[in-house]
């Protein structure tokens, strides 16, 4: 495939991650949601940990699912499936359906869609091209999330109610799958001419890439998730204003990542992912370290809030490396999605913990707690060293992969 029609492709494909956007309306959208559907704030949370019930473990069991079966027919499925629970969402009303449509999502999204995704797109990268390739999804998706975003920000004042937000997510959603249907090509077929079984998922559990890339993308994300608390800091402890942190918010969620991902896939390919992320992670821990020196005072604020940049620059930066170890190990294709999806349940898990973590730290000790919080970015960092480290020795160790199914 001619390199600019891959690359079409992937970013195709990435507009089939708007399956995610409707069930984090509720965040996202905190306020308009819970008027529009009529919902107090504990029923908004409530909504969150339904999806979560099934969402979580979908992220391994999706792995199963992508090795069985077709990757691009999956993600079609997903497609419909989440614009369909949309569509209910807009024009049933009640609780109780909310609550079957949050279930719903999670088996829609991470159980069908992401590991399938990932294979899908691994499975368009040449030789020696993963971190061009993944670092062009991560670009992409960053994208496709600001064009989003902004567009429903623009036109939520014409919108007679947020419940039709949701209908316009779900019916680009069926535009998004009808295109896929019609432009995409499918994964290679490793998968059927082995014939899936169980003892593949036991291969994949076994294999130490998998779960050197889970604990790698746990490491980044607990610093990828923990960025949010760098608005709340910079305001608590410096006192920057609330136009500045919602700038902040903007930059840290996609602008950033538009800007410096794609830099970050060229060195990739040049350095592979053990050199990459180690240089990555020294250099964020240098920031972290220069801002727990930091006098907390509001002196301080214009050296912060560069501190503060600099990091977000470097953690989009490290984010081409977060799914190239399983490619670049050679993984055999009939065997990458199961890995995938126990690398991001490894490394999602963070989810679980580290919001409840944070939180409490900053509610029991004010701001000193964010300074725990930079310590656990520490922490995060020396995990990704770590991995990063081992990767390097069982890469020289093995230069030449043998097909696991053989």
């Amino acid at each position: 495939m001619k390199t600019r029609k891959r690359y079409w492709t992937i970013f195709l494909l990435t507009f089939s991650c708007l399956c995610y956007n409707l069930p984090y309306l509720s965040s996202t959208f905190y306020s308009q949601f819970i008027e529009a559907f009529g919902l107090t704030n504990t029923q908004a949370g409530v909504l969150m940990t339904m999806f979560s019930l099934t969402a979580t473990p979908g992220y391994l069991f999706g792995g199963l699912l992508a090795d069985k079966f077709s990757a691009k027919k999956l993600i079609l499925v997903s497609s419909f499936m989440t614009a369909a629970i949309g569509f209910i969402m807009s024009f049933i009303s009640g609780y109780a359906v909310l609550l079957v449509c949050y279930l719903g999502f999670g088996i829609s999204t991470t159980f069908i869609h992401w590991s399938a995704l990932l294979k899908l797109i691994r499975s368009h990268a040449g030789e020696n091209e993963e971190g061009k390739i993944f670092s062009f999804f991560e670009l992409s998706y960053a994208i496709v999330g600001a064009i989003t975003s902004y567009g429903l920000l623009a036109v939520l004042g014409k919108l007679s109610s947020f419940r039709v937000a949701t209908s316009l997510y779900a019916g680009v959603l069926v535009i998004v799958a009808v295109l896929i249907l019609f432009l995409i090509e499918d994964a290679g077929k490793g998968a059927s001419e082995n014939g899936f079984k169980l003892k593949m998922a036991g291969k994949a559990l076994a294999h130490p890439v998998t779960w050197l890339n889970g604990f790698i993308v746990m490491g980044l994300f607990i610093l990828i998730t923990g960025t949010s608390y760098l608005n709340p800091y910079l305001s608590s402890v410096f006192g920057t204003s609330v136009e500045f942190g919602t700038s902040f918010s903007i930059l840290n969620r996609s602008v950033v990542r538009i800007l410096v991902v794609s830099a970050g896939g060229f060195l990739l390919d040049k350095w592979k992912t053990p050199k990459f992320l180690t240089v990555c992670a020294v250099g964020m821990a240098a920031v972290i370290l220069a801002m727990l020196l930091l006098p907390q005072q509001a002196s301080a604020m214009v050296t912060a809030i560069i501190l503060a940049l600099l990091l977000i620059t470097l953690l989009a930066f490290s984010r081409s490396g977060l799914y190239t170890p399983i490619p670049e190990a050679g993984m055999p294709m009939e065997i990458t999605g199961t890995s995938m999806g126990i690398c991001s349940a490894v490394g999602y898990s963070t989810d679980l913990w580290l919001y409840t973590l944070c939180g409490n730290w900053i509610d029991k000790y004010g701001n000193e707690g964010y300074r725990y919080i930079l310590i656990l970015f520490l922490a995060g960092l020396a995990l990704v060293v770590v991995c990063a480290a081992l990767l390097r020795a069982y890469e020289k160790k093995h230069p030449i992969l043998q097909n696991l199914s053989e």
